[in-house]
């Protein structure tokens, strides 16, 4: 199954809080075919650069640094390109490859973004929780409509705490004015679901979705996101 709560518990929650990429957007690496073959090293470096640090709360790794506002995206693909040459790769220009990473354009998911809306007009505190560069702020912003959807925004870049840092959730939840043990989390990625799990939060995680906008309406409102509920 693409996506399966962490827990059942059926009490009503206060709030919901909701990541950006692969949650809001649909999933921003898995499937993609349309990366230029000379450059799929290059994407590979990206990815493995990281995955053994991502889950790390704090560090002083490029994408801690990115993430928690410490350096520009620039900065960051110019150090990354001096890496990927120094592991013995043909030297590729930053900013190309910074397009090649990037430059696709994110696509909003319309299910998740009725899904919030659907529960922002029940009355319930939402949130928007996202690890993201401070590059990043505009794409977001652009992409759904944050103030419509949102009470709260909690960018990693702005507030220098990243996923999964305990103290950004409780951060979240301090500006929702909420306690963790009544809020639902949605995130795409395990660790970040286990750090919301550990403070008592109700998880999902978010494998496809368009799967998890039905089940996120349904686990916090008790229906379908498709079905028309009256009065």
């Amino acid at each position: 199954m693409s996506a399966t709560p962490r827990t059942t518990d059926s009490s009503r929650f206060d709030a919901v809080i909701f990541d950006f990429g692969g949650v809001m957007t649909e999933p921003l690496f898995r499937g993609r075919h349309d990366f230029d073959p000379q450059y799929l090293n290059l994407v590979a470096f990206f990815l493995n650069d990281f995955r053994d640090v991502y889950h790390l709360p704090t560090g002083a790794h490029d994408l801690h640094l990115l993430e928690t506002g410490q350096i520009s995206d620039d900065e960051f693909f110019d150090r990354m390109c001096r890496r990927y040459v120094e592991a013995g790769n043909e030297p590729v220009d930053a900013r190309v490859a910074q397009d090649v990473i990037f430059g696709r354009n994110v696509v909003a998911c319309s299910a998740m973004v009725d899904a919030v809306r659907q529960i922002k007009a029940a009355g319930l505190r939402t949130a928007l929780l996202t690890n993201i560069s401070r590059g990043g702020e505009a794409m977001w912003r652009e992409l759904i409509p944050t103030h419509e959807l949102f009470d709260v925004v909690v960018d990693s870049s702005a507030v220098g705490l990243r996923k999964p840092d305990p103290r950004i959730y409780e951060l979240t939840c301090e500006r929702l004015a909420v306690q963790p043990d009544r809020c639902v989390f949605v995130d795409d990625l395990a660790c970040n679901v286990d750090a919301a799990t550990a403070l008592g939060m109700t998880t999902i995680q978010c494998d496809d979705p368009v799967a998890v906008a039905d089940q996120v309406v349904e686990l916090v409102l008790g229906h379908h996101a498709t079905e028309e509920v009256t009065a």
